[in-house]
């Protein structure tokens, strides 16, 4: 009786030993991988997916939507779109480059960014380079170009263009604001003259 009490007793550590040692951290539940590689394959690789799909990940890794937010991930993301021309990514380079997320902060780069976003168009890249040229970061203040750029945000409708053009004409001279509006329409001829 005593040997079949033993037994037993050795019988069972060793069978908690052997299920501690299946689920210690750090070890691999097939399960889990089953349900991760089957996750892998509905995310496009950077080889096949388009800009749009990759800006889409690199919202995702951003964000930390239905996987761990990561900066680095997301600029990895935008960059690849960014490069394929995708001006919601090149913004979002541009915002990231500027508050150094996943990146180091490098105001050059965000001017950069935000130039290749706003000559597609992009509102928010517009507005996001006057302020950098309003607050003297990138190459140092500039306020005709900061006027240019808000006067642009505004008429690619983004409202606060409007506000902070007439916020910043309270502080230039006449000369100056001539000046922006001339760049804004010059720019906006180029840009006519691109998509025709």
């Amino acid at each position: 009786m005593r040997t079949h009490i033993s037994f037993s007793v050795v019988a069972i550590t060793l069978s908690l030993v052997v299920a501690c040692v299946d689920h210690r951290p750090g070890s691999v539940d097939v399960h889990v991988l089953k349900d991760q590689s089957r996750e892998s394959n509905q995310l496009p690789s950077a080889d096949r997916a388009s800009p749009e799909d990759q800006y889409q990940l690199g919202m995702r890794h951003e964000k930390g939507i239905a996987m761990p937010q990561s900066y680095s991930e997301a600029v990895r993301w935008y960059r690849l779109s960014a490069m394929q021309g995708n001006s919601d990514a090149q913004y979002k380079l541009c915002e990231m480059s500027e508050r150094g997320q996943g990146l180091p902060q490098d105001s050059q780069e965000a001017l950069r960014w935000c130039g290749l976003a706003a000559d597609q168009g992009h509102g928010g890249a517009m507005f996001m380079l006057s302020r950098l040229y309003h607050t003297a970061h990138g190459d140092g203040q500039d306020f005709v170009r900061a006027h240019m750029w808000y006067n642009l945000a505004a008429a690619h409708g983004y409202n606060n263009g409007k506000k902070w053009r007439d916020r910043l004409a309270d502080d230039m001279s006449r000369s100056q604001i001539a000046e922006a509006q001339k760049l804004a329409r010059e720019w906006s001829v180029r840009m006519s003259a691109r998509q025709s």
